[in-house]
């Protein structure tokens, strides 16, 4: 079980931890010349019943806040600490804050420095103190009036702190393995060390993790659990672990704050959290400056405030945090700010959201989404944003926000919800939806555009699907495909049973030039002279022929000239009776059987080259199909 003290400079934490464990938490020169705790100290100790003890002795003064905060994150009890003589003082009040906004709910106060007041003094304090906790998550907390001097007490505390660890475990047992590091240093012979509270998770002797938010691969050496040799760690321990990496990883890499990891999960800069402003502060204005606190870690950012432009004392509101550089978070953890200039405590609360955009973070559908997530529940989360987000739950990026493997999420999926590619999954009531707007609009596009075969799969996302993911179209018309309500051809994509049509117009001009291309249909007049005799203007002309090439009504081999499909295949049959003829042929062999002209006859079969009919070899052509000769 880790234990953290609490309370104001000069009450007799660390005094109280020596007593408790013998271990003196003050290993700076500083701290000893000053009498006063600086940094984290940590002490071990073991009860009668083999429960293994760890302390965090955090300091006290205001000064070092940052330092309180990083000690008290994930731990399993606190233990508040009150002198005698001084009573509540305002470190008293701004740890109980602390540890309520990070929802520590089981501790203990130490009554200290008992042999410096009178019973009616200590007496009076007690009741001071019943009455600050009151309304708190250590409401009711057991108090022990000690003397770290005289002895006094300190049995009875080690008797409640053994019993509590007898208690229930540390919570965030399930999930993936993190290490809030608060320690980073060298050992001769083992090399570089990491040491902090483990959060969730497990992890053994030659686990590979990642060291985060670097990014940096690395492997475990060694592990020390509560200040002893250990295979494995898990949540509720102070772990140290020995770790080398196959990069050039130096000490002055790794930093207070960072984490060791099996979550793949990206750093972020922008956040949703639901933050509780404590009372007595003035209204939280939005993109106020602040100092964030989150395990370990310590950034500066700003809040958005998402409702109602501020937070009033003592309230609660939705927020987005945007710091100033990216950290490593994950749903349900807690936080808590502290004013620009680090000097008071504003408030705290818990990370519901670890992606969030920079526009449209306030629109009214996502803060209903917001309001919905419960960090705590990443099965129903998942449950409510596969029924709020219409364009599906990207399931990779929701496991590592809540810290889980995606096996693990892919396991809590509802009855019916259906998976796309690239791991995306949608409800079966979006999808339905989605399906069925598709073939209306497709119906529609094919009514207004009736000259049209269909559209492009690109064409179709943009006009009727561009607020959904791409591997979610695609597994929408490969669905439809096979249940046969598209058709493909090529990268064309149609209803079933489509067909483009001449507009009247069009249909009107090859009505007319229909029998003169068929007098004759090997031969038929360049496209000026049809338009002469049909007096229309040859674009026009050209236009709604090229139309009709479109639905294979007409081929157009060469610039000018449109020939009927029965004009081609007689074209097409003379070139293969004269290679089986005589195997090759020229230019002027298929003049004289087809009787076009020299000028056509060369771009006719220029023609067959380009679509594969022929094959030139010199002054010859011969099938394209037939195996050349040796």
């Amino acid at each position: 079980m880790i234990i953290a003290t609490a309370g104001h400079v000069d009450h007799g934490k660390t005094a109280l931890v020596k007593a408790l464990t013998g271990v003196d938490t003050d290993s700076l020169a500083e701290e000893k010349a000053r009498g006063l705790t600086i940094n984290l100290g940590f002490a071990y100790t073991q009860t009668a019943a083999g429960q293994r003890l760890g302390f965090v002795d955090v300091p006290g003064h205001i000064r070092f806040i940052n330092n309180m905060l990083a000690g008290v994150a994930g731990i399993d009890l606190a233990l508040l600490v009150v002198a005698a003589d001084d009573g509540i003082m305002p470190q008293t009040v701004e740890h109980l804050a602390i540890l309520n906004l990070l929802e520590v709910s089981r501790g203990l106060v130490a009554l200290t420095k008992t042999d410096r007041a009178e019973p009616p003094r200590v007496k009076a304090v007690r009741r001071s103190i019943e009455d600050l906790l009151a309304g708190t998550g250590l409401a009711g907390a057991a108090i022990y009036p000690v003397s770290a001097m005289t002895g006094e007490g300190v049995d009875s505390l080690q008797q409640a702190l053994a019993q509590a660890a007898l208690g229930p475990e540390a919570q965030h047992q399930a999930g993936l393995f993190r290490l809030a590091i608060d320690r980073s240093f060298k050992v001769k012979g083992a090399g570089l060390v990491v040491t902090g509270s483990v959060f969730s998770g497990e992890v053994h002797t030659g686990d590979e993790l990642t060291l985060a938010p670097q990014g940096i691969p690395v492997r475990v050496r060694g592990l020390h659990t509560q200040n002893q040799a250990a295979d494995r760690g898990a949540a509720g321990d102070r772990l140290a672990v020995n770790i080398t990496s196959t990069e050039q990883l130096q000490l002055e890499h790794i930093h207070r704050g960072n984490w060791l990891t099996t979550n793949p999960a990206p750093a972020t800069a922008r956040f949703d959290a639901l933050l509780r402003l404590l009372p007595g502060e003035a209204p939280l204005r939005h993109w106020t400056p602040v100092h964030l606190h989150t395990a370990a870690n310590h950034a500066t950012g700003r809040v958005a405030v998402l409702e109602h432009g501020s937070i009033a004392p003592g309230g609660t509101g939705l927020v987005q945090l945007v710091t100033d550089k990216a950290i490593n978070l994950c749903v349900g953890d807690r936080l808590v700010v502290r004013d620009q200039a680090a000097l008071r405590t504003l408030g705290g609360g818990r990370v519901i959201n670890t992606e969030s955009p920079a526009r449209g973070r306030a629109k009214p559908e996502r803060l209903a989404l917001l309001q919905a997530l419960e960090p705590a529940e990443p099965q129903r989360n998942l449950e409510k944003l596969l029924a709020l987000q219409a364009s599906g739950v990207a399931l990779a990026p929701f496991a590592g926000a809540h810290n889980l493997a995606l096996e693990a999420v892919l396991g809590q999926l509802p009855e019916g919800t259906a998976l796309a590619g690239d791991g995306l999954a949608i409800a079966p009531q979006h999808l339905q939806r989605h399906v069925e707007q598709l073939i209306a609009k497709l119906d529609a596009w094919h009514k207004a555009n009736p000259t049209k075969p269909g559209l492009p799969l690109n064409q179709l996302k943009r006009l009727f699907l561009k607020d959904l993911p791409d591997s979610l179209v695609g597994f929408m018309v490969e669905q439809l495909l096979g249940k046969r309500e598209l058709q493909r051809q090529g990268n064309i994509w149609a209803r079933p049973g489509h067909s483009a049509k001449l507009s009247s117009r069009e249909a009107a001009l090859f009505g007319l030039a229909e029998p003169l291309l068929a007098e004759q249909p090997t031969r038929p007049p360049v496209l000026h002279d049809l338009a002469g005799s049909l007096k229309v203007a040859p674009t026009e002309l050209a236009k709604a022929l090229d139309q009709a090439a479109k639905l294979g009504l007409v081929v157009r081999p060469v610039k000018n000239r449109y020939f009927l499909p029965q004009g081609m295949e007689a074209l097409t049959a003379c070139a293969t009776k004269l290679a089986a003829a005589q195997g090759r042929f020229t230019v002027k062999d298929f003049r004289d059987a087809s009787g076009i002209g020299r000028n056509l006859t060369i771009e006719i079969l220029e023609y067959f080259d380009r679509t594969g009919i022929t094959r030139r070899l010199g002054d010859e052509r011969a099938l394209a199909s037939a195996k050349p000769q040796a």
